[in-house]
């Protein structure tokens, strides 16, 4: 987990502000949230945040090949 992952799933870009993660609750719950997806979706919870990881850095650089939903 890292501050990629918890600003994408919490939905928000936290730049320099701290994201609590050295908090081991506010950890876990980031954690166990991507754990639950990728279980949903039969997949390691290291590909789901990759996947997520990627969508995100595409879609900020308008490399994405989808066009973002409005």
């Amino acid at each position: 987990m890292d501050r990629h992952a918890h600003d994408i799933a919490v939905g928000e870009t936290y730049g320099s502000r701290d994201r609590g993660l050295s908090a081991k609750t506010r950890y876990a719950v980031v954690a166990h949230a991507y754990r639950e997806a990728a279980m949903r979706l039969g997949e390691l919870p290291s590909t789901v945040q990759a996947v997520t990881w990627v969508v995100r850095t595409e879609g900020i650089a308008g490399t994405a090949t989808r066009p973002k939903n409005r």
